[in-house]
């Protein structure tokens, strides 16, 4: 499920930045801009992982 999320972050970025070359200008390229950020944090930060392994105790 978190494919899917990143990557509908960065598709609905690229339609962003089409949207600023076909006219929308600015307000295109910032929301792009801003979805494309968001995408890159999520692809470099990893988070911990929600499952644990408490079998490994000594």
């Amino acid at each position: 499920m978190k494919h899917i999320i990143t990557a509908t972050i960065l598709v609905l970025a690229l339609a962003c930045y089409l949207a600023g070359y076909s006219g929308v200008g600015n307000i295109g390229f910032a929301v792009g801009a801003s979805l494309e950020t968001w995408f890159w944090i999520r692809i470099l930060i990893k988070r911990p992982s929600a499952k644990s392994d408490s079998s490994s105790t000594i």
